[in-house]
C-alpha cells in the first residue's frame, strides 16, 4: 500500500492525517513538537461543525466554549453588537488550541496514524517517491514516502523546495497574551490608531490580542507591561485585566502560494494559504484544507492524477474569495492612520522568498 508523510502536526496536518488514515493509506506526520500546541484560545466559525464532525472530532464542540455574541468597536462606528460575526453566519466556538490538539492526536492514533517528533531536514523527490530525511532528539534518520503533504505552516517548506512562489500581504503581527480567569462567552474587538485587539474565551480562560505592524510589535515586546500601562485607559472594550502569561508574538499576514501540488506533493493549512486574522478563517482554513488535502492524496496514491488539481482549484477560490474581501474590512478607516491606510489598499506581493535547500 503506497505511504504518505506529512511535514507538520498542526490542525492542518493532523486533519490531513486522520482523512488518510480513514481511507486506510499508511500516514506518519513529522513535527518537532510531538503534533502538542500551547494553550492559546481560537476562534472556530461556524461553518467548521461540519468538518469538525466529519473528523471525527464533534466531542471538541461539546467541550468548547459557544460564541454567543460578538462586540466591536471600530472607531467612529462606535459600540456594536452583531449577534454573531459577518464572517461566521451564525455562532462560532471559543477553541482552546492544546486541547484541541489533545483531541486530534488521540483520533490520529486511534487510527493507526504514526507521529514522530522530529524535524524534515531534507526531502528528495524521484519518479518513484520521497526520500525524507528527519531529525529528532534520538538522532537522524530517513524515511520513504509515495507521497507527501507540506503541512509546515507559513515558511511551506516543502513546497518551496519545489520551487513553489509564496504571495504575501502586508506584515502583520498579533502580539498574544494569555487571561487566566474563565471568560464570558462574547468575543470583542476593537480598533487603535496602530491596529485593532481581540479577545477570543474559551472554557479556562481566555486569550488577548493586539494585531499590529511589524515594528510597533518589536517595541512592545520589550517593554509589554509599559506598553499595556500606556494603552489601558484608552481602551472603552476590550479589557486587560487578569493576563496572566508574558507576550509572544506571531506572523500573521496574508500569505498564498502561487501553486499548492505537484508531482506526488500538495500543501495544506498555512503553508498553502494563510488569512489574516481579521477574516476569523485560520482555524476553519486549518482543518478543511487539512481535510481536502488528505483526500486528495489519497486519490492520488491510487491513481487519480486528477485530484491533486481539483484540490488546487478548490483551494485557489477559497483564497481568492476571503482575499478578496480582506482589505474592505481595514478600508471602513477607523482611524485614518498610516497602519489602516496602507492596509486598505494592500494586496499580496508577487515576489519570491528566499530559496529553501534541498
Amino acid at each position: 500500500m503506497p505511504a504518505v508523510l506529512i511535514a507538520g502536526g498542526g490542525p492542518a496536518g493532523l486533519a490531513a492525517a486522520i482523512a488518510l488514515a480513514e481511507r486506510k493509506v499508511p500516514v506518519t506526520a513529522v513535527d518537532p513538537s510531538g503534533t502538542t500546541a500551547e494553550t492559546r484560545g481560537e476562534l472556530l466559525a461556524h461553518g467548521a461543525a461540519q468538518i469538525v464532525q466529519r473528523l471525527g472530532l464533534g466531542h471538541v464542540l461539546t467541550d468548547a466554549l459557544l460564541i454567543s455574541d460578538v462586540v466591536s468597536h471600530w472607531g467612529a462606528a462606535g459600540l456594536q453588537s452583531h449577534g454573531a460575526h459577518p464572517g461566521l453566519g451564525l455562532h462560532g466556538w471559543g477553541i482552546d488550541r492544546r486541547a484541541l490538539a489533545n483531541a486530534m492526536r488521540e483520533r490520529a492514533l486511534d487510527l493507526g496514524v504514526t507521529l514522530q517528533k522530529a524535524r524534515v531536514a531534507q526531502s528528495h523527490p524521484s519518479e518513484t517517491g520521497w526520500q525524507v530525511v528527519v531529525k529528532s532528539p534520538v538522532g537522524t534518520g530517513t524515511r520513504y514516502a509515495d507521497y507527501v503533504i507540506d503541512a509546515t505552516g507559513r515558511p511551506a517548506h516543502i513546497a518551496r523546495r519545489q520551487q513553489a512562489t509564496v504571495l504575501h500581504g502586508p506584515a502583520l503581527v498579533a502580539v498574544l497574551w494569555q487571561t487566566g480567569a474563565p471568560q464570558h462567552a462574547t468575543m470583542k474587538a476593537e480598533a487603535a490608531p496602530n491596529g485593532w485587539w481581540y479577545t477570543v474565551p474559551h472554557k479556562t480562560g481566555g486569550t488577548v490580542g493586539f494585531v499590529t505592524d511589524a515594528a510597533t510589535a518589536k517595541r512592545i515586546s520589550a517593554r509589554p507591561t509599559a506598553f499595556l500601562d500606556s494603552v489601558k485607559d484608552t481602551l472603552s472594550l476590550v479589557s486587560l485585566n487578569g493576563i496572566s502569561t508574558p507576550p509572544w508574538s506571531m506572523d500573521c499576514r496574508s500569505a498564498v502560494l502561487d501553486h499548492t501540488s505537484g508531482p506526488r506533493w500538495l500543501a495544506t493549512g498555512d503553508a498553502a494559504a494563510a488569512f489574516d486574522p481579521i477574516t476569523s478563517q485560520g482555524l476553519f482554513n486549518a482543518l478543511s484544507a487539512g481535510f481536502f488535502a488528505g483526500n486528495a492524496a489519497a486519490d492520488a496514491v491510487s491513481g487519480d492524477a486528477e485530484a491533486p488539481k481539483v484540490y488546487d482549484a478548490l483551494l485557489t477560490r477559497t483564497v481568492e474569495r476571503t482575499h478578496a474581501t480582506t482589505h474592505l474590512q481595514y478600508a471602513a478607516l477607523p482611524f485614518d492612520t498610516p497602519f489602516w491606510r496602507h492596509h486598505a489598499r494592500a494586496g499580496l506581493e508577487k515576489s519570491k522568498t528566499s530559496a529553501v535547500p534541498a
